[in-house]
């Protein structure tokens, strides 16, 4: 079918017969309640599992950091530190055997060794050496790591000074600069880092919501050979491929406003304001979401149509629709890894657009007015040249001989 045809079909479009097809492809996609459930459940679970998951690991972390063990090999030639270091909550593990091989293996997240000369060099006013024993590959160990670290510069300060008011000086003389740190992220903007995957998984069930579907209704019908006797009614390829996509699509939106309620629920129900996260997905988060993926769930389905309908078998199109999937997760990368200001156009690139404006809804950002047109002109634009490419192979001979 050439372009033309499919416009002159369009031009004798029908809403009776497109409303029919509509309900016939929405009968045979509910017709398998057990499929629909699981998709609709996987879809629906995700959401609770990841905040859950993300509780769990910030509370263990939490956890972690509160019961800090302190492993000191020679602990004895630094009686002062470890004092100070027991007075900061910190439990003291004196002189651990093998030190550096559990560390390596993971038994201990680090070690201090103590050099042997320790109190000596500090009496002496000379830099008293302490050797951080980590493994950086380990990232478990990295918040104990980290807060000793600061515990140690702590008390390496406190010593200097005491030091400097020893020789009658002021220990302001030492610090020429005091920095002060003001930040200015609002409480929705340093909860969002954590929460990006709940931008990635919203997408992801627009994606996933769409597959089987569109199998079904393509690769799907033509394996059981009742895609040529629907051609044979006098309903055009244009009705036809319309009353597809919308039968998928009303599947689509359905399987994300699901993930989208679980989420919601997931984060009322979880105390993450507990944990230092305060996380707010209300109505207003809500609608925003919605806003993106109500195009985004109507474009997708198109574009898998398409896919469903080039590969001869099931399949074969289920591989083809590998693509689909890898995109879906390749593209919101350039986001997470692009260092430097996006460039106006990103909004304009399908699914990296998306996943930054509801980056931007999650963390509270104004969204111009150039970004919802995007929002909306992106996924009009493809999801017709796909209706139009899926209504065109509709009416290919080569479709029903399976090439």
């Amino acid at each position: 079918m050439s372009g033309a045809s499919f416009f002159s079909a369009m031009r004798s479009f029908s809403l009776q017969r497109f409303a029919i097809v509509t309900r016939k492809e929405l009968t045979d996609l509910l017709r398998d309640r057990k499929s629909i459930f699981w998709a609709f459940f996987s879809v629906a679970i995700s959401g609770p599992i990841v905040v859950g998951l993300l509780y769990v690991i910030t509370q263990s972390i939490d956890e972690r950091m509160e019961k800090t063990t302190a492993s000191i090999v020679n602990a004895a030639a630094a009686p002062d530190l470890v004092r100070y270091l027991e007075r900061r909550g910190i439990k003291i593990d004196a002189n651990p055997a093998n030190h550096e091989a559990r560390v390596k293996n993971g038994d201990l997240d680090t070690a201090l060794v103590i050099e042997s000369d320790f109190a000596q060099a500090l009496a002496q006013g000379r830099p008293a050496r302490i050797t951080l024993v980590t493994e950086s590959s380990r990232e478990r160990s990295r918040p104990i790591v980290m807060r000793l670290q600061k515990e140690l510069q702590t008390y390496a300060s406190m010593v200097g000074s005491e030091r400097l008011i020893l020789r009658g000086i002021a220990p302001s003389v030492a610090h020429p600069i005091k920095l002060d740190e003001l930040d200015i992220a609002t409480a929705e903007q340093r909860s969002s880092g954590l929460l990006k995957m709940m931008s990635f998984y919203a997408l992801f069930a627009g994606l996933m919501g769409a597959i089987a579907a569109a199998l079904d209704v393509t690769a799907g019908e033509r394996e059981r050979q009742t895609l040529e006797p629907l051609l044979t009614t006098p309903v055009t390829t244009g009705e036809l491929a319309l009353g597809k996509w919308l039968a998928v699509s009303g599947i689509n939106l359905l399987a994300v406003t699901t993930s989208l309620i679980g989420f919601g629920l997931a984060l009322y129900a979880i105390p993450l304001g507990k944990l230092g996260l305060p996380v707010s997905f209300g109505a207003r988060e809500f609608a925003g979401f919605m806003a993106v993926l109500v195009p985004f769930s109507l474009m997708v389905p198109a574009v898998l149509l398409v896919f469903g309908a080039t590969g001869k078998t099931a399949k074969e199109a289920q591989s083809s629709l590998s693509m689909g999937v890898s995109l879906v997760g390749v593209l919101p990368l350039i986001s997470l890894l692009r260092q430097a200001q996006p460039p106006w156009w990103d909004v304009w690139v399908p699914v990296n657009g998306q996943y930054a404006v509801l980056s931007k809804v999650l963390r509270a950002e104004p969204v111009l007015a150039a970004e919802w047109m995007a929002m909306v002109a992106v996924p009009l634009v493809v999801s017709v040249i796909a209706l139009v490419v899926f209504a065109r192979r509709l009416g290919d001979q080569k479709l029903l001989a399976g090439r």
